[in-house]
């Protein structure tokens, strides 16, 4: 529906529009967590790099982030001034630019204020790198992606909310829809 919302019958005949863009984060969202854990987190060497240009402040952040940001799969280099330079990405997100993800994640720890301990912020920085790593609303799905997404999807740890707490899918009860047909009361 809309090329955003994918509409199924549960196992119980309910009605369940599933948010592609949430339940698709929620997927590349734990994939890259579980991925932290590992020593090499697979990753994309760049064949052109993207550089990215911060304020002072910014880029400082984002100095005291760089071994953080490598154990997710981000490999960023300073490359002059304020200006830094990408060379690898997850592979989860070799398919997108690297730069709006970067300065995103940039101006929330900016915004959430940085500490020595980024593993605090990592949760969040992860969530981020899974946003920009997804299909998006009014991205049109073929069935047989929709399939994969749904598999993948119940195969979460926490199928029913996208990193960010908004809910993955909503479901109405045939009851529901019968009285809003007027066919019960």
């Amino acid at each position: 529906y809309r090329e955003t919302y994918i509409l199924c019958q549960s196992s119980s005949q309910d009605l369940v529009l599933i948010d592609q863009h949430a339940a698709h984060e929620r997927i590349a969202f734990e994939r890259l967590k579980s991925l932290r854990s590992t020593q090499n987190p697979p990753c994309q060497r760049l064949v052109v790099p993207e550089t990215v240009e911060f304020g002072f402040q910014e880029a400082e952040i984002l100095i005291k982030m760089i071994p953080g940001l490598l154990s997710a799969g981000l490999e960023i280099e300073p490359f002059g001034g304020t200006t830094f330079v990408v060379k690898s990405v997850p592979e989860i997100l070799s398919n997108r630019s690297a730069r709006p993800m970067v300065q995103e994640v940039v101006e929330k720890m900016a915004a959430f204020g940085f500490t020595a301990a980024i593993e605090s912020a990592m949760d969040d920085i992860v969530a981020t790198m899974a946003c920009h790593s997804v299909v998006r609303a009014n991205q049109t799905l073929t069935l047989e992606e929709m399939r994969a997404l749904l598999t993948q999807l119940m195969a979460c740890e926490d199928p029913a909310h996208c990193p960010h707490g908004r809910p993955t899918w909503v479901n109405f009860s045939l009851r529901e829809i019968e009285k809003k047909f007027g066919r019960i009361v």
